[in-house]
């Protein structure tokens, strides 16, 4: 889009330049003689409001102001391009006898056939570009395209000013017609694939992008928007696919590599909050089940006292009655109370049974979720590890490398931290030594990163693995 726009403002910026070049004496003579032209034209038509020859005359001299390169001229008559249009179309009119053109009317025509009006059109189009007048710059660049319908210059314009107007719709068509027209710009492609985009048109947005790439395969804009957009649009594997054609192309592409170990850790990420979707779903049933059984003990409890209550009604003594009846009346109450909320909590646990489905079903995709996670964590090391083969400094590939045993560690911890008394006198020590040894393996290459970079957050990341590790002396170092 950028390049787009700048190619408009050459245009317009070449247009000025040839006119500052002219002798200002000849300019302002050309002025005078357009000006009378179109005073004259006028008059003729005021005169002779059927003869074909005055609307002619009057549609040149309309041209002309249009035309001229002086904003200021031009603009002292905005519509001058339309009105020429208007007043070519009374002279072919004027001139047409049963359905035959006579010479004015052929001659009309041509200033439309060699192209007289699309130029002042254009100029118009440009004139109000550098105005920033996008939306009135559209008029006169849609109209421009739509009486060329075969030129890509005016379609390519009509797409930008209407981007710029934030009118896509016009701007699509216009694309549209760029391309099938043979239009090959890198940025009409880009422009039209961000509107694809915004629409969430997405097989349309990356078809043209493969076919920008086709016309210019050396393009890495292009590569690199398509990786961009099959990302937005989480179309993981073909980004991963993508990047693996880039590699196999060009071995030492480190950024390439980098980014399938980042996509895998992507897609381990969402394997997991697969996996956490359906372990919460079991996590309700159980703490419904044990909400109910909480529950039935309440229960039990209230109708225990009740039968306390009922054995002491009949040895107590006459004045002793009237309490304990109503002391087991607002037990009766409590207890009918009490099964109300135990029904609540049944049909929570029905429900939270509902939506987690067949357990068994659930528990081997659950292992399938597990078998894949470990497969992806078994290979994203790899892609860092041959990034750092290229690039042993490649500040990204190190820290990379260095979260991705940072956030195992991570994980294990949440286990330890799960862990009841029991289980942690049990398994803890064992499980903590496991936490080291990540951090250990992490350390080289955050030191090594920060060694390269120093980034502020990555200092604290160190702080924290040298504290985990206790390494005071490392961590007094850091803070020097």
């Amino acid at each position: 889009m950028k390049k787009l726009v700048l190619t408009l403002f050459t245009v317009a910026m070449a247009m000025g330049s040839t006119f500052a070049q002219a002798d200002k004496a000849l300019v302002e003579a050309q002025k005078k003689s357009i000006l009378e032209s179109v005073k004259k034209s006028d008059e003729e038509v005021k005169k002779a409001p059927t003869k074909a020859k005055s609307w002619l005359n009057r549609a040149l001299a309309y041209v002309d102001v249009a035309s001229f390169p002086d904003s200021t001229f031009a603009l002292t008559d905005a519509d001058a391009a339309f009105k020429a249009i208007e007043y070519i179309n009374e002279a072919v009119k004027l001139d047409t006898k049963d359905g035959k053109k006579g010479s004015v009317a052929k001659e009309a025509e041509k200033l439309i056939e060699d192209k007289k009006i699309y130029s002042a059109l254009m100029n118009m189009g440009v004139i109000k570009y550098q105005g920033k007048d996008y939306k009135n710059s559209l008029k006169y660049m849609s109209k421009a395209s739509e009486l060329t319908p075969k030129d890509t210059t005016s379609a390519m314009y009509t797409g930008v000013v209407a981007q710029l107007s934030q009118n896509d719709d016009v701007a699509q068509t216009a694309y549209e017609r760029y391309m099938g027209i043979g239009g090959k710009d890198v940025a009409i492609i880009y422009g039209l694939s961000q509107i694809y985009k915004s629409k969430k048109q997405e097989d349309k947005a990356l078809a043209l992008l493969d076919q920008g790439i086709g016309l210019y395969p050396g393009s890495k804009d292009l590569k690199n928007e398509k990786f961009n957009m099959l990302i937005s649009f989480n179309r993981i594997d073909q980004a991963i696919d993508q990047l693996k054609k880039t590699i196999a192309a060009d071995p030492k592409d480190a950024m390439s590599l980098l980014n399938i170990g980042l996509l895998y850790e992507n897609k381990i990420n969402g394997l997991n909050e697969d996996a956490r979707k359906i372990s919460e779903k079991t996590v309700k049933v159980d703490e419904a089940k044990r909400r109910i059984a909480a529950q039935k003990e309440q229960v039990t409890a209230f109708v225990e006292e009740i039968t306390r209550n009922k054995a002491k009604l009949k040895t107590a003594q006459p004045k002793q009655k009237a309490a304990i009846t109503a002391q087991i009346s607002q037990l009766d109450g409590t207890v009918k109370e009490q099964n109300g909320k135990l029904e609540e909590l049944k049909g929570e646990l029905a429900k939270a049974e509902a939506e987690v489905g067949d357990v068994a079903q659930n528990a081997a995709k659950l292992a399938d979720l597990t078998a894949k996670v470990d497969a992806l964590k078994s290979e994203v090391p790899g892609f860092y590890t041959k990034a750092l083969a290229i690039d042993a400094n490649y500040y990204d590939a190190l820290y990379q490398m260095g979260a991705f045993r940072y956030n195992e560690a991570a994980e294990i911890k949440k286990k330890v931290n799960a862990m009841d008394m029991e289980a942690y006198k049990k398994d803890g020590k064992a499980v903590e030594a496991q936490i080291s040894a990540k951090y250990n393996e992490a350390l080289p290459f955050f030191e090594k990163a920060y060694s390269t970079k120093k980034d502020e957050d990555l200092k604290e990341i160190l702080k924290q693995v040298y504290r985990e590790l206790k390494m005071e002396s490392k961590l007094a170092e850091l803070d020097k």
